[in-house]
């Protein structure tokens, strides 16, 4: 069973979306302003958060960059509204889905189905970093046995921190990075605004790279995601 928050002002939606997630099998906490939503999500901890774009008290979209600060849980977006860009600007600050309103409950389900799973399988994939194992890509590989890189069959050298850098990006390939998450994780310091630590970190992975430096997506305001789409491009 998963525990998933939902936050929405709109009572009834709000009572129709638990119910249906509910009879799913999951446990449903449920939030009706933004504040309240990050507060229990801090409290709670769920494996899932659904999230409403417009938000009394603190929108969903600041929510959702708060919650990207320190943590990979996936979330979900609800609007309104069908805009194109706003869909973009929801899913760049680290939404993982995005829902626009009225949508089925089958849909919801299905989509809610979809992300737990996700989930599951990056958790597993996580877990074996102590068991080893490789991560691989069309044009990059990761021993975490040997704790070697291969780009283009090419050994890559690497400081230590710059492998838990590219570890962490290949373990969650797609997952957006808050600089916040990056300093806690990597570095085990709180981030402050105007430090450079984890963008010269990147500068300097992306050189080593070559042509496949833009695999590592600098995210607008959020922070950075590897794009195995991007490198294979080159």
């Amino acid at each position: 069973m998963s525990h998933i928050l939902l936050v929405e002002d709109e009572e009834r939606l709000g009572q129709l979306i638990s119910e249906q997630l509910r009879l799913e099998g999951h446990r449903v906490t449920v939030a009706s302003d933004g504040e309240e939503g990050y507060r229990m999500w801090k409290q709670e901890q769920p494996d899932l958060v659904i999230l409403d774009w417009m938000l009394p008290r603190m929108d969903g979209v600041e929510v959702c960059r708060k919650i990207r600060e320190t943590s990979i849980v996936p979330v979900m977006m609800l609007t309104a509204k069908g805009d194109e860009m706003e869909k973009v600007w929801g899913l760049e600050v680290g939404a993982d889905d995005y829902m626009t309103k009225p949508f089925s409950t089958w849909e919801l389900k299905a989509r809610v189905r979809a992300l737990l799973r996700r989930a599951a399988f990056g958790r597993e994939r996580s877990e074996s970093a102590s068991e080893g194992g490789v991560l691989s890509f069309p044009f990059i590989q990761l021993d975490r046995e040997k704790r070697e890189v291969k780009l283009e069959d090419q050994l890559l050298v690497l400081t230590p921190k710059e492998y838990e850098l590219l570890e962490l990006f290949l373990s969650y390939p797609g997952r957006v990075f808050s600089r916040a998450y990056l300093m806690d994780r990597i570095w085990e310091a709180d981030y402050l605004e105007n430090d450079r630590t984890v963008d010269t970190q990147i500068s300097r992975l992306r050189k080593k790279f070559g042509l496949y430096g833009k695999a590592i997506e600098t995210v607008w305001g959020t922070g950075y995601k590897f794009n195995p789409g991007k490198g294979s491009e080159a």
